[in-house]
């Protein structure tokens, strides 16, 4: 794979492998300092509806970076999602066509194989949905899909590559073009950072200002309240106090309590990603730190995880060297491919919600039934669901509070929380008895 998508900075498209395995057994064995909740996993996740194949993922790749995919033929996913830039662009705006500003920032595309919605409002509820997005969109690539498809058609390389990645259904539609491109957005995961190898156990793999800083970071920074997990992101919504207009997550939700959230976005490969947040208002590193320091607008819906928090001088400078150490070195291991599936679910009427999560993840019910979800949590929560059957929006549910959903109709069906969208329930309603 040449430089120019595979990037300077370590960060590369991951070669999906059952031989090239790197495990993590035994990580949390090391120093008992928290290090251990960030280990790289052994697996890429992909869903059961659009499993990975190296053909797909590969002629994804290639759509990714073919500016066929624009109205004008001058445009690629990879013009605005450029690998040496950490996927995005540098810019603190995304460039619109004709030369102005989008409204928001360009999101990295990396580690995205984790994330549950998707731009920074989670308006896109998969990959493969997010594909078509940009493709559409009027000031970003502009292209009609009927149109593309028939460009691709007609091509001279791609009805083969489409039949060899889509064996079963070979002809070229929107979706096997949304597919495989989210197929490849998969693969793009951070590479081997000197903070991984600290995790595996090399003490001398960061600096002592590092460590000082990790401290920070689980310690009085608070920042792994959002920032958690070994891509360093809840993939939730939070208001972080910026002075912006825009409403985020409250205006594709409709919900006030909502206003000014916006997805939280990875930790990793900081350095070539600047300048930082939605709106790109920050330029660098330190002013973010500046930024959780205090320095956010106070308003009802700033997030309650954002607390007031009094860092040293040198907790800033230290904080700042841990998330250098994020960045990657080398390239990432090989993966082995996982599938999604659901979990045998348990017989159980009472959910708790607790550290963003559902508890238990899956239940069976009788027909005519309720699940009551009781907030067991310190955060807000909104539990929703999207089903022909029945559709459910339960605004915010408060700490302490208790939400009831009846369900009279059998089938399954995925319940979530429209602040943490990865808090997932899925519910399976049977027409007799409960076994």
């Amino acid at each position: 794979m040449d430089a120019r998508r595979t990037g300077a900075f370590g960060f590369a498209v991951i070669a999906l492998m059952a031989s090239s395995v790197v495990a993590n057994d035994g990580l949390n064995d090391g120093p008992n300092d928290g290090r251990g909740a960030f280990a790289r996993p052994d697996t890429v996740p992909f869903p059961a509806g659009n499993p990975y194949s190296p053909a797909k993922a590969r002629l994804g790749e290639t759509l990714f970076f073919d500016p066929l995919l624009s109205r004008d033929n001058d445009r690629s996913c990879g013009s605005c999602h450029a690998p040496d830039m950490g996927f995005e662009d540098g810019r603190a705006l995304g460039l619109a066509i004709g030369g102005g500003d989008l409204p928001r920032a360009v999101p990295t595309v990396l580690n995205s194989a984790w994330g549950e919605h998707f731009f920074w409002d989670g308006r896109a509820t998969s990959l493969e949905e997010q594909a078509l997005g940009p493709i559409q969109a009027d000031l970003e690539m502009a292209q009609n899909l009927d149109d593309l498809v028939a460009e691709l058609r007609a091509h001279a390389e791609y009805p083969a590559r489409f039949a060899e990645a889509f064996p079963a259904s070979p002809e070229i539609t929107a979706d096997t073009i949304a597919q495989a491109l989210a197929t490849f957005q998969r693969t793009v995961v951070s590479g081997v950072s000197p903070f991984d190898r600290w995790v595996e156990g090399q003490e001398d793999a960061i600096s002592e200002d590092a460590k000082r800083g990790f401290a920070v970071f689980t310690g009085p920074g608070n920042c792994m309240s959002c920032h958690s997990g070994w891509a360093f992101s809840d993939f939730a919504f939070h208001d972080i106090g910026l002075p912006t207009t825009d409403r985020g997550r409250g205006a594709y939700l409709d919900m006030a309590e909502l206003d000014h959230a916006f997805k939280t976005p990875t930790l990793r490969d900081l350095t070539a990603r600047a300048p930082f947040m939605h709106d790109g208002s920050l330029p660098t590193l330190e002013a973010v730190v500046e930024h959780y320091g205090g320095a956010f607008v106070r308003r009802p819906t700033l997030s309650p995880d954002l607390a007031d928090i009094s860092l040293s001088t040198q907790d800033k400078a230290d904080l700042v060297a841990f998330l250098r150490s994020l960045d990657a070195d080398l390239p990432p291991p090989g993966f082995v491919p996982e599938i999604a599936g659901t979990p045998p679910p348990e017989a159980t009427l009472d959910i708790s919600q607790m550290d963003k999560a559902f508890n238990p993840a899956a239940v069976v019910i009788k027909a005519g039934q309720r699940v009551k979800f009781n907030n067991d949590d310190t955060r807000s929560h909104n539990i929703r669901l999207h089903a022909e059957a029945l559709e459910f929006n339960s605004g915010i549910q408060e700490p302490g509070e208790t939400v009831e959903i009846p369900f009279s109709t059998p089938g399954t069906y995925n319940v979530f929380c429209g602040v943490h969208p990865k808090m997932k329930l899925t519910v399976e309603v049977k027409s007799g008895e409960v076994k």
